[in-house]
């Protein structure tokens, strides 16, 4: 009797053992390296003042464009908590009507982003195969106007967010992710007191390495 006791014991520790493993192994793993592609659509205004010898003056205007490239990061699992960061470069299409006057009389130009990078950390928390997540960090850029008025320049500014991500299957995963961008740092006219911003909605896919 204790040889059948003994042995149900056995074979019930062994199946209890092997089903923790198995779940261990099909259970989500956001730890690593991952890669992808992203598209979405940018939306943002733009307004400013000046003086100077044109006199008093300002523009403002509107816009919206399609934005998509490539990203690359880094997870680590510590804890309940995944903690990474991630880079991306973007190509856009984001066009602004701009309208505005000075002492010389009215204009009208075109802003235009053609690329711009972002350098970010994430903080998410992982449930099952989903995780919601924050993000914020740095953005490089270049912005351009064209019309009676021309000018570019490259730029650094902030951004903030968030979004969820879901696994999938083991490697793959899909996310939807919004990012705030605020004013860059160099304006296109120069003694210009200018504010803008840019939205930024996105959906992406990720390899996991």
């Amino acid at each position: 009797m204790r040889k059948w006791t003994s042995l149900g014991l056995a074979i019930a520790a062994t199946a209890m053992a092997t089903t923790q493993v198995a779940a261990q192994q099909a259970g989500p793993s956001w730890n690593g390296f991952y890669a992808g592609l992203n598209a979405g659509g940018m939306f943002g205004d733009t307004s400013a003042s000046f003086a100077g010898p044109a006199g008093p003056g300002g523009f403002s205007g509107a816009g919206s464009g399609f934005a998509g490239g490539a990203q690359a990061g880094y997870n680590y699992l510590l804890g309940p908590v995944v903690l990474g960061g991630e880079i991306d470069f973007q190509g856009s299409t984001f066009a602004a009507a701009v309208n505005g006057g000075s002492n010389f009389g009215p204009f009208s130009t075109t802003e235009r982003t053609p690329w711009f990078s972002t350098m970010r950390a994430r903080v998410g928390y992982p449930v099952g195969t989903v995780m919601p997540y924050l993000t914020g960090g740095a953005v490089w850029g270049q912005r351009s106007i064209d019309g009676p008025i021309s000018a570019s320049a490259n730029y650094w500014t902030w951004t903030a967010g968030g979004g969820i991500e879901g696994l999938v299957t083991e490697r793959w995963s899909m996310k939807l992710e919004y990012l705030y961008m605020g004013t860059p740092s160099t304006s296109l006219l120069p003694g210009t007191n200018e504010t803008a911003n840019n939205n930024l909605i996105r959906v992406g896919v990720n390899y996991h390495f």
